[in-house]
């Protein structure tokens, strides 16, 4: 079975079901798509609400906080190589998420307005969830507000022709996402959009689209369900290196500081600075 993502360049993105899945078990469940050998995994920066999103943005971040975007120091030989995650980090990781104590980056009853206000819309965003049309509010405040920690692949979905279209993306560093109880990623706060986890690849896949600072290939990740439910996510803050305990739903009234995990080491390193002298052969696609 076939299905087409049209991108706003005219490209179309083919993704079929096959029975490959990831090393790691838990990464590719029922119904996850998997992208062909050779096909295009699309860079969305952190603020890219992307093609023909679910909802207007519902991202509460302050504008321009995001990781710088633009021309990337990135060579035209690591944009073309294939992209394949080097690591699956569990969901529940202390430190994979970032955010500051009792902010929410992402306003989830704006988002359950915005579903409520089209049903055929609430529909195909609830046949991604797994839910019924009915059960979204209470799906919606299940999930818990957190930034992405490193850039991080996913399954993303836009809008049309009153379906979800998959389509494979690797999200930037400092994305607002909405996470379930094993700390997967479940929808993309800058449009709306439901997420899954990404689709196997065998082989890996080109990326597409302008890369950020930062930005390499092999330091993407995956993000496994945690192994069982958990009560909480441990979260960091990088300007000042709170580490912060938030329950898992969608109220950051009930966040708590913490101390740092005995292990915090284990979660990813934030990008580093963009390199600001000139490199040959750079530039994004």
């Amino acid at each position: 079975m076939e299905c087409a993502v049209r991108i706003p360049t005219g490209t179309i993105v083919t993704v079929c079901v096959l029975s490959a899945v990831l090393p790691t078990a838990g990464c590719a469940g029922s119904g996850v798509k998997e992208a062909r050998l050779g096909e295009s995994v699309y860079l969305l920066a952190a603020t890219d609400r992307g093609p023909e999103p679910f909802t207007a943005s519902t991202a509460t971040g302050v504008p321009g906080s995001a990781p710088p975007r633009g021309t990337a120091p990135v060579s035209a030989a690591e944009l073309a190589a294939p992209l394949r995650a080097t690591r699956t980090l569990s969901g529940a990781t202390p430190g994979l998420y970032h955010g500051s104590p009792h902010v929410a980056d992402c306003d989830v009853e704006r988002h359950i307005g915005y579903l409520a206000a089209d049903r055929a819309r609430a529909d195909a965003f609830a046949r991604v969830a797994g839910v019924t049309r009915p059960a979204l509010p209470a799906y919606l405040r299940g999930l818990t507000p957190v930034v992405l920690g490193t850039d991080t692949r996913v399954t993303n979905h836009s809008y049309r022709n009153r379906r979800a279209d998959g389509y494979q993306a690797v999200l930037q560093a400092g994305t607002a996402v909405l996470v379930d109880d094993r700390g997967v990623p479940r929808v993309r706060c800058a449009c709306g959009n439901p997420l899954e986890p990404p689709a196997p690849t065998r082989g890996g896949a080109g990326a597409r689209g302008t890369p950020w600072y930062g930005y390499r290939p092999n330091k993407v990740i995956v993000v496994a369900p945690a192994p069982h439910a958990v009560a909480g996510i441990t979260i960091v803050d990088d300007g000042n290196r709170t580490w912060t305990e938030r329950q898992v739903g969608h109220d950051v009234r009930r966040d708590h500081v913490v101390s740092p995990p005995v292990r915090a080491g284990t979660a990813p390193s934030p990008p580093a600075p963009p390199d600001t002298k000139p490199q040959a052969g750079t530039g994004g696609q």
